[in-house]
């Protein structure tokens, strides 16, 4: 690849890691900074020639660098964007970006460099695949997704709806436009701060959205419904496949009905696919004011409607 980003990653956990793997492939990576100098030193073993920090200001001012990715807690994430915008340097804001709408929000003053919110999985090819057979399905009744699984490694000062649920809510925003008002329920079992399973109705206008998400089963488990007037499109965000159920005089004694699946054999990281948008386009697939600060805002509508309740 000609003209490759000099790249670094601010954050040596391990998506942190996931973020530095893909950026060996793809750019230039030069710089991984983490506060803890070991865990910087141990993400930067497997590749020749990348220096390691624990201090962000100073690798900013001892490195050239184009973009970065900042995957640390939530709460530093804007302050580290700034500085980096200051800077002039692209940046990659992991998702939830910040637990402060305005936070996220002062950074849309920085209009003179890319800031890329994390929404990794509009990368994941079968969002694509899906909207293909939307035409097919007719008019879309509701969108419902179920993203649950056991309890994060980490401690961010969070529940679930900024860890899980702005996941369903920017995909299902991508599918059926702004949303109007929301609804929600959430529940605390170990957690008397931090929700750990909520519920969510999102109102699209004549389409409605259902979110479950939770921290609380002894699975992973990531799928999306979409339901139409004429069919259903089941998405699998883990094993990549989509199926495909079209109908035919349901209504009737003896409807008719077909069934699609489509698997990838060569799956694709959605991960690689979002650093190559954010790295390399002319135009992003998604932005901080179109689709950051709106699915922000709207997760932090689900925990504010919830604690009327």
């Amino acid at each position: 690849m000609s003209n490759k980003k000099q790249t670094a990653v601010i954050g040596a956990g391990s998506f942190g890691k996931a973020h530095a793997r893909n950026y060996n492939d793809i750019s230039d990576l030069i710089a991984i900074c983490d506060s803890n100098m070991e865990s910087a030193k141990n993400a930067a073993l497997a590749y020749e020639d990348v220096r390691v920090y624990n201090d962000v200001d100073k690798m900013l001012k001892e490195e050239k660098i184009d973009a970065i990715s900042i995957v640390t807690p939530p709460s530093v994430i804007p302050a580290l964007t700034e500085k980096c915008a200051q800077k002039g340097i692209n940046v990659l804001m992991e998702k939830p970006m910040g637990l402060k709408y305005a936070d996220v929000e002062a950074l849309t003053a920085y209009n003179s460099v890319r800031i890329h919110p994390g929404f990794i999985e509009l990368y994941n090819p079968v969002v694509d695949e899906a909207k293909q057979y939307l035409s097919r399905i007719g008019n879309i009744l509701t969108i419902s997704s179920k993203r649950i699984g056991l309890f994060p490694r980490r401690y961010w000062g969070m529940g679930v709806v900024l860890d899980l649920t702005v996941h369903d809510v920017y995909l299902q925003r991508d599918f059926l436009g702004d949303i109007q008002s929301v609804k929600s329920m959430v529940r605390y079992f170990h957690d008397s701060q931090f929700e750990d399973a909520a519920y969510v109705l999102l109102d699209f206008g004549d389409a409605k959205g259902l979110i479950e998400s939770n921290w609380l089963t002894p699975t992973k488990y990531r799928k999306m419904f979409i339901s139409g007037e004429n069919g259903t499109i089941e998405v699998d965000f883990i094993r990549q496949y989509l199926t495909f159920l079209e109908g035919k005089d349901l209504t009737k004694a003896k409807p008719e009905i077909w069934e699609t699946k489509i698997n990838y054999l060569r799956p694709k990281e959605p991960l690689r696919e979002e650093l190559m948008d954010f790295l390399y386009s002319d135009i992003p697939k998604v932005t901080l004011e179109n689709h950051g600060l709106k699915a922000l805002k709207v997760v932090l509508d689900v925990l504010k409607e919830a604690k009327k309740k």
